[in-house]
């Protein structure tokens, strides 16, 4: 219970935005190309972010940077290749893509959080465990599979726009 004091309450607001947003993910949709792409470019920063703030001081942060994009970039292009997802397409007169609703997003934004949650939990309590080479090859290549994930994702729905 003391550890939940030292919290920052953001992270809370943080984590309901999140919940917010995986939420909406789950219906339908039918967006524009600005709202496709807004949340992956987001929490792609984020991730990227999450892996420049672990590393900055340490003399790993250029092998962190490999991982995570060496990560983002294989599993972005291995899942990018399959076909949108059903019921998916893209309207050319409205130029907006309809997004069929799930509820993958939503656990891929709460395993984000989860992961950088424990990452914080270890470095503010046990830095000793998570200041190395191994986890920082280990956690950028996990954050750097989050941000392919979620870009292989609208990869798939870009492709719609080509065909019509």
């Amino acid at each position: 219970m003391q550890t939940l004091r030292h919290i920052p309450v953001w992270v809370f607001f943080l984590l309901l935005g999140l919940i917010a947003l995986g939420l909406q993910q789950s219906r339908t949709r039918h967006i524009p190309l600005q709202r496709l792409l807004g949340i992956n470019i987001a929490l792609t920063v984020f991730t990227l972010v999450g892996v420049v703030q672990q590393w900055w001081p340490t003399p790993w942060l250029a092998l962190g940077l490999f991982s995570w994009a060496a990560s983002c970039a294989l599993v972005g292009w291995a899942l990018g290749q399959g076909p949108a997802p059903t019921g998916a397409s893209y309207n050319a007169d409205t130029r907006r893509y309809t997004v069929p609703g799930s509820w993958l997003p939503l656990a891929l934004f709460m395993a984000i959080f989860a992961c950088k949650f424990v990452v914080g939990m270890l470095t503010a309590t046990a830095p000793e465990q998570i200041n190395n080479l191994a986890s920082a090859i280990g956690i950028s290549a996990v954050y750097g599979l989050f941000s392919g994930l979620l870009n292989a994702r609208a990869w798939r729905l870009l492709k719609l726009r080509k065909i019509t």
